[in-house]
């Protein structure tokens, strides 16, 4: 057991030290992040210069009227009345099915899902776009939801992506789900059209997931940044990087894991680097498990992304987050022959999200479905904040383009 872990040990070190020869420069660091220290030279946290204070919920509203006319456009060009449209939705679901149906999966059951996310989006079809948006009631939901967003941000410093010196930091500042309940409570008081309705419900979840899951987008960058370069380079110490790793970590506690957080605060010098190489080896082994279905694996990027030719395609793999939860594969993060696959993939199936909502089906369905729907993409993309911080170390402009893409956050400039 000792030799499997000293290997174990050996492995991960070499994948750092590989990491930190191909890595370009530590500048886009220190251009990106702000190391905070008190008056006294004592860390205190890390800082991300280039996320907005200010919150509006603007960005979202233009981004998903946006979509949706782009989409309903779509509809009309393909008709929907010939099947055209429904073929082309299926051929964007379809590329896995074979490997679907190998791992025992019937066709039915594959069936049923794919129908679901194909009538989800049919739904939208008939939706009054403009209408929707420009009513004043709706307009009321949304204004009075954003105040109640800005008073939470206040209490919080949006900027800040590790806070060394307060083990329970972000732990005790778990308060913008407070803005939701009270949110979708007033729209069912307020909304009776029920198109309205679903389409406020489904803006005031995805607002506040949005502008939540930035942290842990940015905190994903600051990883890999952590990880790939020499502590001194980013003017910090072994010991002040094991914090920031702890402080990370102890921002993605649940409100409710109590536990957690007394573990966090017990153990604050190892709290982090134990779960980060926890993880680290955790994504090795996915790759072993995975190692079939490639026909080459090249380069590991860093502790959560490694390229791979898999189909005949350059692409690269997401060791922490499977393809969905019926695919047990590492996800495709991005696809060097077809850069823009994945962003299609997620904006029609954020679409279907909300189309769900119209779909009559029991609520039991309906919550199965919507799972299967976000598992394509909820976790994979804020785990590809690491991607885009490799991108950004190396200047591969493209690269770093084609994640925020896919990334879908209207309220992340990404902007350096």
């Amino acid at each position: 057991m000792k030799s499997f872990s000293l290997v174990v040990g050996l492995l991960c070190l070499l994948a750092v030290n590989t990491n930190q020869a191909f890595a370009k420069s530590a500048d886009a660091f220190h251009k990106r992040f702000q190391v905070i220290r008190s008056d006294d030279g004592k860390l205190v946290g890390i800082r991300d210069r280039t996320l907005p204070v200010k919150f509006s919920v603007v960005p979202y509203v233009n981004m998903i009227k946006s979509q949706l006319k782009a989409e309903q456009s779509l509809m009309s060009e393909q008709s929907l009345a010939s099947g055209e449209y429904e073929a082309n939705v299926r051929s964007v679901l379809d590329e896995d099915r074979e490997l679907l149906l190998a791992q025992g999966y019937t066709q039915a059951e594959y069936d049923r899902y794919v129908q679901t996310v194909v009538d989800s989006l049919k739904q939208l079809a008939v939706v009054n776009v403009d209408g929707v948006f420009t009513n004043p009631a709706f307009n009321e939901v949304v204004s009075k939801f954003e105040g109640k967003m800005t008073d939470a941000i206040l209490l919080l410093d949006p900027t800040i992506l590790s806070n060394v010196q307060d083990p329970t930091f972000f732990y005790k500042r778990n308060v913008t789900y407070k803005a939701v309940s009270w949110a979708l409570d007033f729209a069912r008081k307020r909304l009776s059209n029920i198109p309205m309705l679903n389409t406020a419900s489904y803006v005031v979840v995805q607002v506040e997931k949005l502008i939540t899951e930035r942290r842990n987008f940015h905190q994903n960058m600051l990883l890999h940044y952590l990880e790939s370069f020499d502590e001194k380079e980013l003017g910090l110490t072994h010991d002040e990087v094991n914090m920031i790793w702890s402080s990370i970590y102890e921002s993605r506690i649940p409100w409710y894991a109590f536990w957690e957080s007394s573990a966090a605060k017990s153990n604050w010098t190892k709290y982090g680097v134990n779960n980060f190489y926890a993880n680290f080896r955790a994504g090795t082994a996915k790759l072993q498990k995975a190692g079939g279905l490639y026909s080459e694996v090249n380069d590991r990027m860093n502790y959560a992304f490694q390229r791979v030719t898999y189909n005949n395609e350059k692409v690269v793999v997401n060791l922490f987050d499977n393809e969905s939860m019926l695919q047990s594969r590492p996800a495709v993060a991005y696809n060097y022959d077809r850069p823009t696959q994945i962003a299609r993939k997620r904006i029609m199936l954020t679409l279907a999200q909300l189309g769900l909502s119209f779909v009559p089906l029991n609520a039991t369905i309906k919550d199965t479905a919507g799972n299967f729907i976000k598992s394509y993409y909820a976790n994979q993309k804020i785990t590809e904040g690491a991607l885009y911080g490799y991108f950004e170390s190396m200047g591969e402009d493209s690269g770093m383009r084609q994640v925020k893409a896919q990334y879908l956050n209207p309220f992340d400039a990404l902007a350096m």
